[in-house]
C-alpha cells in the first residue's frame, strides 16, 4: 500500500532506530518458516513503537497500534497464518528501510480487514453459568428496532406455545359468580353458531376495534376493567409507541394520556393472519409488556393477546419467559374468545397477576415479613431505589423503608443458594462491608404460578441464530466434554460438581418429563429435574437489609464517588477472603453510598448476592445468569470461568461510567460544558458479547483509554490519573508486550492492595 506523504513524515520523525535488529537472527534462521512466537515478538516490538501510535490506520477509524495489537492477539491464539507476515520477514531479516517495513505492515492490516477477537488467556471450562443477555441494558430512549432485537435474544430460550391447561387455568369458569356469566352468556349470543354476527369483512384495526367496543357496550357493561386503543403514539406518559388493544382498571386522564403502571392486558392486533410475522409481531407484543413489567416491578405475570384477522393467541409473561395457549380462530372457537373477553374485562388481582403481598393503606404501602427472630413484622416501604427494565430476569426492585433499611424483592433461580444464605454465611464469617439481614419472606415460585400445565417444548423461532451468535444458549454446550480444572485457587471459580439438594430444601411441587413434556404437579420430591428442565424456576422473596444507601450513580461530589468505590473493593476484598464468596455481579446498581457511622467505617457497601457462590464450588444449575453488559469483564464476555480479577475490571468499569456517562446527569459540568454527542461507552452497552469485548479490549489501550476519560467534565480531570494508573494495574503487559486481562496466580492481595493505594492517593490529592 502506498503511503501518504504524512505517513511518510511521521516514519521520518519517528525512525524504528535497532528496535528490530533482535528479531533479524532468529527470522534468519527461520526464515521459510518462522516460528508463530518470533512473529507475535515481532508484532509486540512494532505495537509500542511511538511510530505505530502517531500513524493512522488505513481504515482511519484508530492509529496503527491498536490494529496491529490485535493481529498480534490473533497471531498468538493460532487464528493467523503465517504467510500472511512472509514479507515482512524478508524486510526485517533484509534490513530494509522503515518506508518499506511499515508499507508492508499496512498491507499486512489491509488484507486481514476486521478480525474475530482473540481467546481468552483462560481456557473456558463452561462450567460457569452461561450469560445471556438482557434488555435491563437498554433505556425506554432506545429505538424500537434496538429495544426488539434485544428482547429476542432474552426470550428466545424460553418461549412455549400451545401449553397444556392454559385455558383451564386462566379461563375457568367454575369459579365465576353469576355476573361474569351473564356477561360470557351476552357475548356468546352475538355468535351465530358459524362466526361472530358483527364481525367485519375487511379486519383493519378500526373496524375491529369498534366491533369489540360494541360487544363491549353490549355485553361488559360494568366490568371492573374497560377497553382502551391509543390513536398515536404519544399518549403514554412514559414512553413513545402506540398500543392496539389493551384494558386497564381507571379511566384515563382527561387530556387523553395514559400510564403503563395502570395496564392490566396488553393486545396487539393486525389485519391478517401471517405465519411469517411471526416474530416480529411477538416482539411488538413482548416491548409492550416490558413497559408494563418496568412501570409495575412487582407484578407477577402479564396477560397479552394477538389478534390477526379471526385467529387469537392468548399468552402469559412472567419472570421465566412466555407462553401461550397458541393459535385459534375466534370463529370455530367462540367459547375460548368469549371466555377471554369476560377474564380480561373482570379478573381479580391475583389472576391477572399484580402483586397480592404489597399491602396499601391510603398512600402508604406495606410488607409482611420475618424477622431474625422468626417473628412477623411489618415494614412500610418508601421511595424506590432500583427496578430492571426486562421481562425474563430477577426483576430486582428495591425500596427504602421508613425505618431506613432496604427492602428487596427479586426472583433467585432456585438451583443457586439464596441471597439471604450469602448473606447470613457472610456476616457469620465476619465478612465487613456487605449489607446485613434484617427479614426474609419467600412469596411464590415459577412453578408455583405454572402449576397445572404442560409445556411440551419451546418454540423455534425463524431465522433466530442471528446477531448474537456467540451467546450460549442452554442445550449448546455439552458440559460433560469440558471437565479442565483450573490451575490456580484464584484462577478460576467454577469446578466442582453440583450437590445434591436435602430434603428440607425439596418442595411439594414436582417438575415430571414425560414423552418430551413438562408438567407440572403436586407430588414429592424435587422441584427439578436432574437432566434439566425446559425453563428456570425461580423463588420471589422479599429481603430487608442493612444500612440504607443511595445508588453509586447518585453521587454529589467526587471524593463520595471514589471513597464509595474504594470501600466497596475492601468489602469486595473480604467477601472474597474472609468469606470465600465470588460477588460475580458488580455494577452500578450493586454499589451503594453509605454513612461510614452507620455502615461500620465504610462509605461504600456491596449490595445483591444473588449471583455470588462459594469459591471453588460447581456450577449452580441454574440454566442462565444475566449480567450488566457495561460492566461485565471481557473475559467474561468470552466465556471465561468468573474470578476475583474480573470482578476488579468491573469496578474500573464503574468507575469509567460515572465519570464519563453519569456525571453529566449529576452536573458536574461548567462552563457551557456539554457531553459528547456519542460516547465512545456507546460500544458497552449495543451489540453481541463478542463485539462488547473487542470494543472494551480497544478501549482498555493507553489511546484508547485516554479517549474515554477525554469526555470527563473538567470538574473530574483530577480522576483522570488514577484510570491510568488502575489501567496499569488491571491490564499488565507481558514479556512480549502483549496486554494481559488474565488473572495472576498467587495472592489475590497483588491487586486488590495497589487498586486501593491508588484510590487513596488520588483522594489525598484532591
Amino acid at each position: 500500500m502506498a503511503l501518504s506523504q504524512q505517513a511518510k513524515d511521521i516514519i521520518s520523525e519517528l525512525p524504528l532506530d535497532d528496535t528490530l535488529n533482535s528479531f533479524q537472527r532468529r527470522l534468519r534462521e527461520n526464515i521459510n518458516n518462522p516460528r508463530r512466537e518470533d512473529i507475535a515478538s515481532l508484532l509486540g516490538a512494532l505495537v509500542i513503537s511511538p511510530t505505530a501510535f502517531k500513524l493512522l490506520s488505513p481504515d482511519r477509524s484508530s492509529n496503527l497500534a491498536a490494529k496491529l495489537f490485535s493481529i498480534q492477539q490473533h497471531v498468538r491464539g493460532g487464528l493467523v497464518k503465517l504467510g500472511h507476515f512472509n514479507s515482512l520477514v524478508h524486510h526485517v531479516v533484509s534490513n530494509s528501510s522503515d518506508i518499506d517495513i511499515w508499507e508492508v505492515v499496512f498491507d499486512i492490516i489491509d488484507n486481514l480487514g476486521t478480525l474475530t477477537p482473540p481467546p481468552s488467556s483462560i481456557a473456558p471450562t463452561f462450567q460457569g453459568t452461561p450469560v445471556r443477555s438482557s434488555s435491563s441494558r437498554l433505556s425506554d430512549s432506545e429505538t424500537r428496532d434496538i429495544v426488539e432485537r434485544e428482547l429476542f435474544f432474552e426470550i428466545k430460550d424460553c418461549t412455549f406455545r400451545d401449553v397444556g391447561g392454559f385455558c383451564d387455568k386462566f379461563l375457568n369458569t367454575k369459579s365465576w359468580d353469576e355476573r361474569q356469566k351473564e356477561m360470557l352468556e351476552s357475548v356468546m349470543a352475538e355468535h351465530d353458531g358459524n362466526m361472530w354476527k358483527s364481525f367485519p369483512t375487511i379486519p383493519t384495526e378500526r373496524p375491529v376495534w369498534d366491533w369489540l367496543r360494541s360487544l363491549e357496550d353490549s355485553a361488559l357493561s360494568g366490568a371492573p376493567h374497560m377497553l382502551h386503543t391509543t390513536k398515536t403514539a404519544h399518549q403514554f406518559k412514559e414512553r413513545k409507541g402506540q398500543m392496539d388493544l389493551f384494558f386497564q382498571m381507571p379511566a384515563p386522564e382527561a387530556s387523553g394520556i395514559f400510564e403503563y403502571k395502570h395496564v392490566l392486558v396488553v393486545g396487539e392486533q393486525k389485519s391478517s393472519y401471517d405465519t411469517g410475522r411471526f416474530k416480529a409481531d411477538f416482539l411488538q407484543l413482548t416491548r409492550l409488556v416490558r413497559g408494563v413489567f418496568i412501570d409495575q416491578p412487582t407484578r407477577r405475570f402479564v396477560h397479552a393477546f394477538t389478534i390477526s384477522a379471526s385467529m387469537m393467541e392468548l399468552w402469559v409473561f412472567d419472570r421465566s419467559g412466555a407462553y401461550s395457549s397458541g393459535a385459534f380462530d375466534i370463529h370455530d372457537k367462540p367459547d375460548t374468545f368469549a371466555r377471554a373477553l369476560v377474564s380480561y374485562a373482570t379478573m381479580g388481582n391475583d389472576d391477572i397477576g399484580l402483586d397480592t403481598f404489597i399491602e396499601r393503606e391510603g398512600k402508604h404501602h406495606y410488607v409482611t415479613v420475618d424477622g431474625v427472630d422468626s417473628n412477623k413484622t411489618r415494614i412500610r416501604l418508601s421511595r424506590p431505589i432500583v427496578r430492571q427494565n426486562a421481562i425474563v430476569c430477577p426483576g430486582t426492585t428495591c425500596y427504602e423503608t421508613q425505618d431506613s433499611n432496604v427492602a428487596k424483592f427479586s426472583w433467585a433461580s432456585d438451583k443457586r443458594k439464596l441471597e439471604v444464605e450469602q448473606l447470613r454465611l457472610a456476616e457469620t464469617k465476619g465478612v465487613r462491608g456487605v449489607a446485613r439481614v434484617v427479614a426474609h419472606r419467600q412469596i411464590t415460585t415459577i412453578a408455583e404460578l405454572r402449576k397445572g400445565l404442560e409445556f411440551r417444548k419451546r418454540h423455534k423461532f425463524r431465522n433466530e441464530d442471528v446477531h448474537f451468535e456467540d451467546i450460549p444458549s442452554v442445550g449448546t454446550i455439552d458440559i460433560s466434554s469440558h471437565k479442565r480444572k483450573s490451575a490456580s485457587d484464584h484462577r478460576s471459580d467454577a469446578s466442582e460438581s453440583k450437590k445434591p439438594r436435602s430434603n428440607s430444601q425439596q418442595s411439594t411441587l414436582v417438575v415430571r418429563k414425560q414423552n418430551s413434556k413438562q408438567i407440572i404437579s403436586t407430588g414429592k420430591p424435587s422441584l427439578y429435574n436432574s437432566d434439566g428442565d425446559m425453563w428456570e424456576n425461580r423463588i420471589y422473596s422479599c429481603l430487608v437489609i442493612s444500612p440504607a444507601g443511595r445508588v453509586i450513580s447518585d453521587f454529589r461530589t467526587v471524593n463520595e464517588l471514589l471513597a464509595a468505590i474504594r470501600d466497596a473493593i475492601k468489602a469486595h476484598q473480604s467477601l472474597y477472603e474472609t468469606g470465600n464468596i465470588l460477588h460475580r455481579d458488580i455494577s452500578s446498581n450493586n454499589i451503594i453510598i453509605t454513612k461510614p457511622d452507620t455502615a461500620d467505617g465504610f462509605n461504600g457497601m456491596l449490595i445483591d448476592l444473588d449471583l455470588a457462590k462459594i469459591r471453588d464450588s460447581g456450577p449452580s444449575g441454574a440454566r442462565h445468569q444475566t449480567g450488566t453488559m457495561q460492566f461485565m469483564a471481557v473475559e467474561v464476555l468470552r466465556k471465561t470461568d468468573h474470578t476475583y480479577r474480573h470482578d476488579l475490571e468491573s469496578f474500573f468499569y464503574v468507575l469509567l461510567w460515572m465519570c464519563a456517562r453519569q456525571s453529566w446527569r449529576n452536573g458536574f459540568a461548567s462552563g457551557g460544558e456539554k457531553p459528547p454527542k456519542e460516547s465512545i461507552l456507546r460500544g458497552w452497552e449495543i451489540g453481541s458479547f463478542k463485539q462488547i469485548a473487542h470494543a472494551k479490549e480497544g478501549d482498555m489501550t493507553v489511546n484508547g483509554l485516554e479517549g474515554i476519560i477525554a469526555e470527563f467534565p473538567r470538574s473530574l480531570d483530577i480522576v483522570k490519573p488514577l484510570c491510568l494508573r488502575i489501567r496499569r494495574i488491571l491490564f499488565p503487559f507481558d514479556k512480549d508486550f502483549r496486554m494481559s486481562f488474565r488473572t495472576p496466580e498467587g495472592n489475590p492481595n497483588q491487586l486488590y492492595s495497589p487498586i486501593i493505594a491508588a484510590f487513596d492517593d488520588a483522594m489525598k490529592n484532591m
